[in-house]
């Protein structure tokens, strides 16, 4: 049985047990995520959540509030926050967001528990493992039906991490791993709304509520994910992507993660890479058109033709194009607001591009072509789904944009050394703050 399997691979896993390269990148998550769900707690959607559970009181942290509430609505909120921006970091392996749903919920599960901050990293690489060998086991055709695997495979990473935490048997971990079954929701269709955030903070409270309750020993089948009838027959091509999954086994899926250094959607960043590498000939007052070429499969994910919001811009291969090519700080949130949207400025440039498919392209993989005011004509290429080989350089890159993120909010420094020294803390009760 499929979950069997992977609890008797990651249940006893200790930090020490995690190789080196591994530890620091999900120690780099944990930064990732702490200063985009900071950010994230001034988005509107953070002030509707705050408010509807401003009255539960408890003893876990909501990411910049002073609130404290119990541990399922901590994974809630701050599972929405942390994805609010879309900012948060990615991973072709699994196809979503993997930090996402794993550490609000690991992270209120832990404070509730006074866990060590070695155990906090260890259940986030335990809930990262588990919910990426899932993402590449349910294959693509469930994303490309239109599940949102942010969610559907996050649920299981947020009900792994807890259960790792809560020390679950063999049998109690199947029932987690069913009750998530039950719950895997999230549709692409809500993609440029707050729902889509929704999606990772109800998946971080669900997977929380699963492993709870199957420590209670509330029971479930535990192959509700590859057996008959279960969610791979419901929501996707029915068959596990064994040869897929081949090609990961001996590998560390957390080392997979990847990055966001522009505030929109991963999928269009390659696009954004093209054309600043085109530099002058893709300036505004030179370029006549733009031409992107993609994956056919990019058109349902950042396909927005004309967005009217920011949120929309953050999925339309045409805006982030448009805003690159005038100038606009694409690794500033703030850039996709509605008032820039509506600029006409920016929507005449919008109306110069053109998105093309060409399906020998990967998803990460973008062609761009632009025509200046001559004829002239300029190709740039990129690829964004290469994981970083130089874990300095990407630790100097995050440090920046932790520093962007969290210094209008907070005292950046002070909380930068927090999670350096993590592994230090030995009770991560108000760690968060």
């Amino acid at each position: 049985m499929l979950t069997k399997a992977l609890w008797e691979q990651y249940s006893t896993l200790t930090w020490s047990q995690v190789p080196g390269a591994t530890q620091r990148v999900a120690k780099q998550c944990l930064m990732d995520w702490v200063a985009c769900a900071l950010a994230g707690s001034r988005e509107p959607l953070a002030g509707i959540l705050q408010d509807e559970y401003k009255d539960q009181s408890g003893v876990c942290s909501v990411v910049g509030s002073n609130l404290r509430v119990p541990a399922q609505v901590a994974a809630l909120i701050n599972g929405c926050q942390g994805h609010a921006l879309d900012f948060d970091d990615t991973s072709t392996v699994m196809g979503g967001h993997p930090s996402a749903p794993v550490i609000p919920a690991v992270l209120a599960q832990g404070e509730e528990l006074n866990c060590s901050g070695e155990e906090i990293l260890t259940a986030i690489v335990v809930g990262i493992e588990i919910e990426s060998r899932l993402g590449v086991l349910v294959g693509p055709e469930h994303y490309a039906k239109g599940w949102h695997v942010t969610s559907t495979m996050g649920v299981f990473g947020a009900a792994a991490g807890v259960a790792w935490l809560l020390k679950l048997g063999e049998e109690a971990f199947g029932y987690a791993m069913g009750l998530a079954a039950s719950q895997a929701s999230g549709l692409k269709a809500n993609f440029g709304t707050m729902t889509k955030p929704f999606h990772a903070g109800h998946a971080a409270e669900r997977g929380m509520l699963s492993a709870r309750l199957a420590a209670r020993g509330y029971t479930s089948n535990a192959a509700s994910f590859e057996g008959n009838q279960g969610l791979l027959e419901a929501a996707s091509s029915g068959k596990l992507a064994v040869n897929r999954y081949e090609t990961y086994k001996d590998e560390w899926l957390t080392d997979h993660v990847l990055f966001k250094y522009h505030a929109a959607c991963y999928l269009t960043h390659a696009a954004i890479e093209c054309l600043l590498q085109l530099g002058n000939a893709a300036d505004a007052d030179n370029c006549d058109s733009i031409t992107v070429t993609v994956n056919p499969s990019l058109l349902n994910v950042c396909g927005i033709e004309n967005p009217t919001t920011g949120l929309e811009a953050k999925f339309s291969l045409r805006a982030a194009s448009a805003l690159t090519v005038l100038g606009y700080d694409t690794t500033d949130s703030k850039t996709y607001s509605d008032d820039i949207i509506a600029n006409q400025t920016v929507n005449r440039m919008i109306n110069r591009v053109t998105v093309n498919t060409d399906a020998s392209l990967t998803s990460t993989q973008t062609r761009v072509d632009v025509v200046d005011r001559v004829g002239d004509q300029h190709q740039a290429y990129f690829d964004t789904g290469i994981p970083a080989s130089d874990l300095d350089h990407q630790q100097r890159k995050l440090a920046l944009k932790f520093q962007h993120l969290v210094e209008p909010i907070a005292g950046y420094q002070a909380l930068q050394k927090r999670i350096d020294s993590i592994e230090s803390v030995d009770d991560i009760r108000n760690w968060l703050g």
